[in-house]
């Protein structure tokens, strides 16, 4: 057996550890503080860099200065999102006076030089910050990032693309957001609505002959984006889709849906049929399409739905029945009243009960009911 250290020797060894605990402790406290006046000194910069260009941009939008600010390197990114945030403030088209901006500060290079070298988040500004300056150069760059692996990189390429040139833009995008599922639902819609007033029937066109020429998967996809952003010029493209033997199911609740968000009288009748069909997911649309465009002889129909041996038809069924534009709330209430007892009167009394508490939130109060306590 080894000998026992000196009891020295664990003294020394003990107060050798609690010196270094406490060096770096020390070290940990300092390296804390340092962090935290690295990041004082960082917001300071950055509100006193916005103090002094958000004025500067604002007033470009009417007339620009005659003498800019040099920009320093390390507030370029900062600069960037002022930039863009004004932009993106502004309705309709981009500021030319704040593109102007831009060249005369010299930090279109830096755009140029973030898009070809930069990190992720300096192409992804880079990106935005092209498409709000609509620089038509860099077109054969958009493509190629719109077509990468980064859903990232690729879906910023496909707004930029949008926001320079939406006719030359939509053939190029089409395709790709028919087959990128990567994209953001929300991403896909804000870019196709960006168009809207001016490209519409563009975008109608673009997406209703890619529907009819995709597989029923895509084409449902297609269909679903043009119901989310109620294209209505979309419509004749898509009605051919009903006439396709066999019918795809998925193609048949997309349209259903897109004639309920687009409300054309023409489509009633498609809309109608439906409501009997063997697929419960096809009922369930044709009667949320029939309480957005049903006119008062549809009351009959959504009715016999409340009987529907499918949970989510009579849910769907009774939620028309409460929005359906001739139901009013008495005719409402007393249909609740008549039906026989079971689900049917279950289900539709808590839309009678909403309804009856929105009319009575938005009606004005009437002086003189409140009484004193």
């Amino acid at each position: 057996m080894s000998a026992p250290l000196p009891s020295t020797v664990l003294d020394d060894l003990g107060w050798l550890a609690i010196v270094v605990i406490h060096i770096l402790i020390l070290v940990l406290l300092t390296w804390t503080l340092i962090i935290r006046r690295m990041r004082l000194s960082a917001d300071q910069r950055r509100q006193a860099v916005a103090t002094v260009w958000r004025p500067i941009l604002s007033e470009s939008l009417i007339e620009p200065p005659a003498s800019l600010p040099a920009i320093h390197p390390r507030d370029h990114i900062l600069f960037l999102y002022l930039w863009n945030h004004l932009q993106e403030s502004i309705k309709g088209e981009p500021s030319n006076e704040l593109c102007k901006i831009i060249y005369r500060t010299k930090m279109d290079a830096v755009v140029h030089q973030y898009l070809a070298t930069g990190t992720m988040r300096q192409q992804l500004l880079a990106l935005v910050t092209l498409g709000h300056m609509k620089e038509a150069t860099v077109w054969p760059r958009l493509v190629d990032l719109a077509h990468a692996d980064n859903a990232f990189l690729s879906i910023e390429a496909a707004r930029a693309l949008m926001r320079i040139d939406a006719p030359g833009a939509i053939p190029v995008l089409v395709p790709l957001i028919a087959r990128r599922d990567d994209w953001s639902l929300l991403k896909v819609l804000a870019i196709l609505q960006s168009v809207q007033g001016y490209g519409e029937h563009l975008v109608a066109q673009a997406l209703g002959e890619a529907a009819q020429q995709a597989t029923p998967m895509i084409a449902a996809r297609l269909i679903r984006f043009l119901a989310f952003i109620r294209n209505y010029r979309a419509l004749p493209f898509i009605r051919p889709l009903l006439d396709r033997q066999p019918l795809h199911e998925d193609i048949l609740a997309s349209c259903l849906s897109m004639f309920g968000q687009c409300g054309d009288p023409h489509d009633l009748p498609v809309v109608r049929r439906h409501l009997t069909h063997p697929t419960w997911f096809i009922r369930v649309q044709a009667a949320t399409a029939l309480g957005k465009m049903g006119v008062e002889e549809d009351e009959t129909l959504l009715i016999k739905l409340l009987e529907d041996t499918h949970w989510w038809v009579r849910y769907r069924g009774a939620e028309a029945l409460s929005i359906l534009p001739t139901m009013t709330d008495e005719k409402l209430t007393l249909l609740v009243q008549t039906l026989p007892p079971g689900e049917g009167r279950h289900i539709l009394t808590p839309f009678v009960a909403k309804r009856i508490e929105a009319s009575l939130a938005a009606a004005p109060e009437t002086p003189g009911l409140s009484t004193a306590a």
